[in-house]
């Protein structure tokens, strides 16, 4: 099944595919040279001609295959080429003198079974690829036996046949870990862009989360003309940010970064509700812009669901900094109706745009509620014990 372009393990195949023509061809410029004195010296020279062209022919064959096709051959190529070498290694034995079958290209089958064992760099299953090497390596034996005369020619028969079981396992594993590195790197490939594209959709909803909620309210007939003027007020801001978002280059509220007068600027823009901001103890206490501008639609989001959902008689803001500027701490408290207040049925605002976005802060946020009793946000940066009670 032909890959993606493109892909690592594609560029993984591709390099393996150019190593086996590249040797191949190699091979075949190697032997060509020796074609006249192989026939002079063969007692079988019709039999040596044929040997030599079906070798020719699938030296050049299969690397003409691995180069147009930028893989390394088929499984049925790879049988056939083992099958034509061990047939090459055997008519060897009638056609190569004992004196010629190692150390001359007259008796280039040594040579060959070798090449042939390192194109087999594209079978997949180890269990068919030792088969093919099986083979190799019997004909092998049955080819070199004769040269053996005693104990004397046995290191040299051993070192031919060990070049052919060390050179052959070495390129399979190393094509194997090619291919497997080309895999991983796909992988994280994929990876990487699944998780830029949950990033960008989690922007997006935190993008227009809190626009949409002040265009539900604006919707609402029952708001009186004070609170419709703030909302389109609010809503002002929020076309801004969203612009910000398509433009490509979002941006920190253009506002304060001092806590106090972050969390101030917010309760003036809900200045309907009955709303109470006690943010005395957070007096000079610097935020960064990113975290500022965070912290500002994380409240935004949290009045808007008080707004639409609670049906508040009081909601409080309380702001301090933690005892040796150590650390600080945003409450948000209401005594509205209240929520089930498992994670699992948070939603986009909740979720999104205040746990989850200013986690990425530092900023953990622990959310409470009583039915009939209200709702207690408490958002924590560094140590902040809030009314005595630990973190």
């Amino acid at each position: 099944m032909p890959l993606p372009t493109g892909s690592t393990r594609s560029e993984a195949q591709r390099l393996v595919a150019f190593f086996v023509g590249g040797m191949r061809i190699a091979t075949v410029i190697q032997m060509a040279p020796s074609v006249p004195y192989a026939l002079d010296r063969s007692a079988y020279p019709v039999l040596t001609a044929v040997s030599w062209s079906a070798a020719l022919g699938m030296l050049v064959g299969i690397a003409v295959v691995a180069f147009a096709r930028r893989r390394p051959p088929g499984a049925g190529l790879e049988v056939l080429d083992v099958a034509v070498a061990v047939a090459l290694l055997v008519v060897g034995s009638w056609t190569v003198p004992p004196g010629l079958r190692f150390g001359t290209w007259e008796g280039f089958q040594l040579a060959y079974a070798v090449c042939v064992a390192c194109s087999l760099a594209g079978v997949r299953r180890r269990e068919g690829w030792a088969a093919l090497m099986l083979a190799l390596a019997a004909a092998e034996v049955h080819y070199l036996a004769p040269t053996v005369d005693g104990v004397r020619d046995l290191p040299t028969a051993a070192g031919n046949l060990l070049t052919l079981l060390a050179v052959g396992p070495l390129t399979w594993i190393s094509a194997r870990i090619v291919f497997r590195l080309g895999d991983k790197a796909d992988e994280a490939r994929s990876y990487a862009a699944r998780v830029a594209r949950e990033e960008e959709e989690r922007r997006a909803r935190l993008a227009v989360h809190n626009g949409t909620a002040l265009l539900r309210l604006l919707a609402d007939d029952s708001a009186d003309e004070a609170t419709r003027a703030r909302l389109r007020v609010q809503a002002g801001a929020e076309v801004n940010r969203m612009r910000a978002y398509l433009s490509g280059a979002p941006r920190a509220d253009a506002g304060q970064t001092d806590l106090a007068a972050v969390v101030s600027g917010i309760g003036a823009e809900h200045a309907d509700m009955p709303l109470t901001v006690v943010a005395d103890l957070a007096v000079g206490v610097r935020l960064d812009p990113g975290l500022a501008a965070d912290l500002a639609a994380a409240l935004r989001s949290l009045l808007l669901n008080v707004h639409q959902h609670a049906g508040a008689g009081r909601v409080v803001i309380h702001a301090e900094e933690a005892e040796g500027g150590a650390g600080w701490a945003v409450t948000v408290h209401d005594d509205g109706v209240g929520f089930d207040a498992s994670p699992d049925s948070f939603g986009v605002g909740l979720r999104q745009v205040v746990v989850e976005q200013l986690s990425t802060r530092g900023v953990t946020a622990a959310i409470t509620s009583v039915p009939g009793l209200g709702t207690t946000v408490v958002l924590r940066a560094g140590y902040a014990p809030i009314g005595g009670e630990e973190p």
